[in-house]
């Protein structure tokens, strides 16, 4: 009877946060905090960086790189960081930008480090971030396999 009361919980809570406009991760990755910590970390780097990608993939991994350094010590929102700087450099590397491949490379491998970390699969990651995740996790996975993500 108590691990059912619990599942229901566990369902409520994801719609309720589904309905509240929280990404879903999945309840036994990450504490709540640690999901508003990565999610808000995910939002103020668009926030602060997109606008760069417009000028060109260095500019854009500069501004990420520069809020990865400020958040030194807090691996949760470097995660949230360094997965929108992947996703914009996977996304620059579709159209060829110059050096995205190199740099969607270089938030790949931290990416992956602090995603294990926190026992987060790639399908945990993807909702951080707005977008097709089934598209971006085959860019990804293409890019860890060393090929040119497809367009």
């Amino acid at each position: 009877m108590r691990r059912r009361w619990s599942l229901a919980r566990a369902a409520a809570g994801t719609v309720v946060g589904a309905l509240c406009g929280l990404q879903a991760l999945p309840a036994w990755a990450l504490a709540a905090a640690q999901r508003r910590a990565l999610n808000e970390a995910v939002q103020q780097t668009s926030q602060a960086c997109l606008h760069e990608m417009h000028h060109d993939t260095d500019e854009f991994s500069a501004c990420v790189d520069a809020r990865l350094l400020g958040a030194a010590g807090k691996p949760v929102e470097q995660l949230g960081m360094a997965y929108l700087g992947l996703v914009g450099c996977v996304s620059a590397a579709r159209i060829a930008t110059l050096h995205s491949e190199d740099c969607a490379r270089g938030y790949l491998a931290r990416v992956d480090a602090l995603r294990k970390r926190f026992k987060l699969s790639d399908q945990d990651l993807c909702p951080t971030v707005a977008g097709d995740c089934r598209s971006r996790l085959a860019q990804i996975d293409a890019l860890r396999r060393d090929r040119k993500p497809r367009k």
